[in-house]
């Protein structure tokens, strides 16, 4: 799915250390890596694959992280920023989405998939497996009730 919205490489992770196979594409690191898991693993990765000076933004919610300061942060001068629902100015951010996706530069219809609500299992299966990016569940209006 990624190859298909512009990603020029992918790691699985299951295969391969993510660590050193972005070190084999950008031998320095990255000069930012964006973390939307929350999981720690990734987010240490995210860390380590960064170059001096790099920084990692995490979106995600995560739980405890243990980190070494001087090894992981500050021999090579890295930054950890977070950023809560995306840190935009709503009244901007969202007719700027609705512009790129008239333009077709946002593709919105590739990153959701609708479930009814019934589906919810099939939901949790997609989401944890990758088949779909963003799941919105329909909910049935007498369900709300």
């Amino acid at each position: 799915m990624v190859k298909k919205l512009g990603a020029t490489e992918t790691i699985n992770n299951t295969a391969e250390d993510p660590v050193k196979a972005i070190k084999e594409i950008v031998p320095r690191g990255v000069t930012y890596a964006i973390d939307t898991t929350g999981n720690t693993g990734v987010i240490k990765s995210a860390i380590d694959s960064l170059a001096t000076a790099g920084e990692c933004v995490l979106l995600g919610v995560c739980g405890d992280i243990t980190l070494n300061l001087m090894n992981d942060i500050l021999s090579e001068s890295k930054k950890i920023s977070g950023v809560v629902e995306g840190d935009s100015n709503p009244q901007e951010f969202i007719p700027q989405l609705v512009k790129y996706y008239k333009q077709a530069k946002f593709p919105l219809d590739k990153l959701v998939k609708y479930y009814d609500f019934a589906d919810i299992n099939q939901v949790i299966a997609d989401s944890t497996n990758g088949k779909v990016i963003k799941p919105i569940i329909k909910i049935d209006p007498e369900l709300a009730k």
